[in-house]
């Protein structure tokens, strides 16, 4: 589920650098896109929450995981189901969506233990103050104005995306506990001078004439007949 999660964050980046190669697109002609982008981190965060229960609640606060799994979750489907059509609503939605997950980063943030994982606590309360900023965006006019719709949902899903690897990285994980298995050596079979001794070596070539010349009687009545 880790690399699931990375490769999810990895997904969102490349579409928000997709929406900034396209900007003169229409966000209907990428809302197919997108929504499958948006899908699939839902369900991958809903799993990764799952598994981030599942090792014995660990981890400092996994409940903002899912509340952004279902939001996001929900978002993709209103997307594939051309619910946001208004450019207006694009902006609002998509602000909103980016911007309770700034607010969900920061509260998760509280939660971590800052003399264990200083470096993980800066980089969350970091990471969740720039959501923020990108999704005030959304609700700016003049900014609304001057950049196309395509261009601001590329911001929000390139910010979105750099949130989950970061999500991924830090995930706790269960290292694996690889088995080896090794074949049995067979040991060759010892013969002792007792059990191999030249009369039973003689003994057996003269089975072993015996059965071949039988055998070749056999063929020759075969061929006669």
């Amino acid at each position: 589920m880790r690399i699931l999660t990375i490769i999810s964050g990895i997904m969102m980046l490349l579409t928000g650098a997709f929406c900034f190669i396209n900007p003169g697109q229409t966000f209907l002609s990428l809302a197919f896109i997108i929504g499958i982008v948006l899908v699939f981190n839902g369900i991958v965060h809903t799993g990764a929450y799952l598994v981030g229960r599942g090792f014995h609640n660990r981890g400092d606060n996994n409940g903002w995981i899912l509340t952004d799994a279902l939001i996001t979750l929900l978002l993709g489907i209103l997307v594939l189901c051309n619910q946001l059509v208004a450019e207006a609503a694009v902006h609002a939605v998509f602000g909103m969506w980016v911007l309770v997950s700034g607010i969900l980063r920061i509260e998760s943030a509280t939660h971590i233990n800052r003399e264990k994982k200083r470096t993980n606590f800066r980089i969350v309360l970091i990471t969740g103050i720039m959501t923020i900023v990108v999704g005030v965006f959304g609700f700016v006019d003049p900014l609304v104005g001057m950049v196309s719709t395509v261009i601001l949902v590329g911001m929000f899903m390139f910010m979105q995306g750099i949130n989950i690897m970061e999500l991924g990285i830090n995930m706790p994980h269960e290292k694996k506990s690889y088995i080896r298995l090794y074949k049995r050596k067979r040991e060759p079979v010892k013969i002792t001078e007792d059990e191999e001794t030249p009369e039973k070596v003689a003994e057996r070539l003269r089975a072993k004439e015996e059965a071949e010349a039988t055998a070749l009687a056999g063929v020759k009545i075969n061929e006669t007949l």
